[in-house]
């Protein structure tokens, strides 16, 4: 009797559970389609109340898919930063080792002018990009070389592409600066393959009225590259041996750079240089001879060296010395068949002296 009365309870107990089952399944349906409902009426109002006209509903419908980090340009280049390296323009250097040197670097970078391995001075540029330094303290006498290292924020140090030489003659109370005995400065690269350019040199200031060759070398072709000093905005007709080979435009430096398109073969040349004027009109005209022979017999290498194309005093200096500096003592023993250090030409010949310093063969 107790277990048929528990049976009973408990069909009773699942045909209830069954049936509140059912009802709370169609409670749910019931529910959710209502709310699907209200939820499209609401939609469509929406639309008909504020879509504008004309627009394409179907548009509004499309899925939207957010934008992730994937979605963005991978590999764009990043835009390079142009690295400003230092520069010289001006180099005047007294007989007493003091001077002004001036240049150019990148807006407010801080510029450290070196003699050898050591800071001679700092200097920060202007928004402009540029720096004026003057020195007090003199230079050494003898062979220096000048070089810029500038340093601006978030970037690494950068040194010059050019650097400067120059020779300090000795200092004697009471002498003046002469044609013979004076401060040279030679503005050349710091790796060669480019015109030298004269920054100053005894007796005389580059700029002054006049109209003078200042340096002949030769490229690694055998190339002949003149250049020198002119009025600035002037035209200058060149003629070889008297016959026309071109015109250069003198820049705003006073500088002027010309090569010509043809070889200059062995022999004695003269080199002849016209200022024009409007009307084609010669202003100034000068003669320059120079002479270019073949090599040497290589007996004489160890104790004299012909000028060949490619060789000025610099480069004999660095490939004998190991310095291109000491090139002043070529010029010193010298004297009598270079009469500017500045100009020298294939084909002469020197002899060279004994070193009087030892530098490093690696500069």
């Amino acid at each position: 009797m107790v277990w048929s009365q528990c049976r009973l309870n408990c069909d009773l107990c699942h045909q209830n559970s069954n049936t509140a089952l059912i009802y709370f399944e169609e409670k749910v349906k019931t529910t959710t389609t209502v709310a699907i409902a209200i939820a499209a009426i609401a939609s469509a109002l929406l639309a008909v109340l504020i879509w504008p006209e004309g627009e394409d509903l179907a548009a509004a419908s499309a899925p939207i898919v957010p934008q992730t980090a994937t979605t963005a340009v991978v590999g764009s280049p990043v835009a390079a930063v142009d690295v400003i390296l230092p520069s010289f323009d001006v180099v005047r250097i007294s007989r007493e080792g003091t001077g002004v040197i001036a240049g150019r670097a990148a807006p407010d970078a801080f510029v450290e002018v070196k003699v050898g391995d050591q800071i001679i001075g700092r200097v920060r540029a202007n928004q402009a990009g540029e720096w004026v330094l003057i020195f007090d303290a003199p230079l050494e006498v003898g062979p220096q070389e000048l070089s810029l290292v500038a340093h601006s924020t978030g970037m690494d140090p950068v040194q010059s592409d050019n650097i400067v030489v120059l020779a300090v003659p000795v200092r004697n109370d009471g002498s003046t600066i002469t044609t013979e005995n004076g401060v040279i400065a030679v503005l050349t690269s710091r790796y060669g393959g480019s015109v030298s350019r004269v920054l100053q040199k005894p007796g005389s200031y580059i700029g002054a009225s006049i109209l003078e060759v200042s340096t002949l070398d030769f490229d690694e072709r055998g190339k002949a590259i003149f250049s020198g000093v002119a009025d600035s905005g002037v035209d200058i007709r060149i003629y070889l041996d008297n016959e026309f080979i071109g015109t250069v435009s003198v820049e705003a430096s006073g500088q002027w750079v010309f090569s010509p398109d043809n070889m200059i073969y062995a022999g004695g040349h003269v080199l002849r240089l016209d200022q024009m004027r409007e009307g084609d009109i010669v202003e100034l005209r000068v003669e320059q001879p120079f002479d270019t022979t073949d090599a040497m017999d290589m007996v004489m290498a160890e104790s004299s060296v012909v000028i060949m194309p490619g060789n000025n005093l610099w480069h004999i200096a660095r490939r004998v010395y190991g310095s291109g500096i000491l090139y002043t003592q070529i010029f010193r023993a010298n004297n009598e068949a270079i009469r500017d250090p500045n100009l020298i030409f294939p084909g002469q010949k020197f002899i060279l002296p004994r070193a009087e310093i030892s530098l490093n063969r690696d500069i």
